[in-house]
């Protein structure tokens, strides 16, 4: 039900990075916002009946490591093939390979902009991100209590974030403490999707605090500094239409498009690199570089799919539903 979606926004991320923009607006970031909510969806579906946690763990991490590493690598080789970019300047520093294995250290470039100076995939800063809230959601959502605290708290700082009292970038959208409302929005609309009602009124109350904050950023002129709208936008846009999406049927060809969406988001730095030691640096205003660019960035992304996706569906499927005991 959500495959086309995903394949949409990994695009839109890929074409961003390729300096297309909408109204000088970064197209990527919206797409960020909306991955964010997808997953507390599906990881409010998983954690329900609740599994033991190194199981959940397990599964997130057969899900997220195999394709990154591959993709990694990829961006490794492009190094060594002398591939000029400001995002593999620091390969001489260790401490930069450890945080690119570890991917937990990259969603704090913003904080410490050395991190920056070596990545081999340079969108993984949200996959370490992500993976910080998959190690927290097992015991967030087991308790109301905490979903709505870590709610109402993360809101507010990333409020606080969009009207200039913080950092916009960094705590209004990369760090967990003001962005982890976004993921448990999504969390919250599954139990919607449920019948929860609490969960429908908080949503709605939240919707609506986005809004007025977005309406209040707008009137400080404040929609220019990062990425303030873009981030409103996500939210206000994202959260009704995965509420839409989530009530049709899951299909066979929605599943395929998903199969892309994941590698997409990985490869397409590469991609752009290959293109740059082909000769074609981006131009973002040339249909034909645009069209040979995402079609070669699908391309890399179904190989990534059937090298280091597809081989572990069973592994995960296993994971997720084990036989019962006897």
């Amino acid at each position: 039900m959500f495959g086309a979606l995903r394949l949409i926004l990994a695009l839109m991320v890929a074409l961003s990075h390729a300096g297309v923009s909408w109204a000088g607006y970064h197209l990527g970031v919206p797409a960020v916002v909306v991955f964010l909510l997808l997953s507390g969806y599906v990881v409010a579906a998983m954690l329900q009946p609740r599994p033991p946690w190194a199981r959940f763990w397990a599964e997130r991490a057969v899900r997220l490591l195999p394709p990154y590493y591959t993709a990694w690598l990829v961006g490794v080789l492009l190094w060594w093939l002398g591939v000029d970019s400001p995002f593999l300047q620091g390969a001489h520093q260790p401490g930069l390979w450890l945080a690119g294995l570890l991917v937990i250290p990259l969603n704090y470039a913003t904080l410490w902009p050395a991190l920056d100076t070596f990545t081999p995939v340079p969108p993984a800063w949200s996959l370490g991100l992500e993976i910080q809230f998959y190690l927290l959601a097992p015991w967030l959502l087991a308790a109301p209590r905490r979903l709505w605290g870590a709610t109402i708290l993360t809101a507010g700082v990333g409020a606080l974030a969009q009207l200039g009292a913080l950092p916009s970038d960094a705590l209004g959208y990369r760090l967990l403490v003001g962005n982890l409302y976004i993921f448990l929005s999504g969390a919250m609309l599954w139990h919607a999707g449920q019948g929860s009602v609490p969960h429908r009124r908080a949503l709605m109350a939240l919707w609506l605090w986005v809004a007025l904050v977005g309406a209040v950023t707008g009137a400080m002129g404040r929609w220019g500094q990062p990425f303030v709208l873009e981030v409103t936008a996500g939210y206000l846009v994202g959260l009704p239409l995965v509420a839409a999406l989530a009530r049709r049927p899951r299909t066979m060809w929605d599943d395929r498009l998903a199969d892309l969406a994941y590698p997409l988001f990985l490869i397409h730095f590469a991609v752009l690199w290959g293109l740059q030691l082909a000769g074609h640096p981006p131009s973002p205003t040339a249909p034909a570089f645009l069209l040979r660019y995402v079609l070669l960035a699908l391309a890399a992304a179904w190989l990534v799919h059937r090298v280091a996706q597809r081989p572990w569906r069973g592994l995960r499927h296993r994971l997720r539903y084990p036989p019962p005991i006897r």
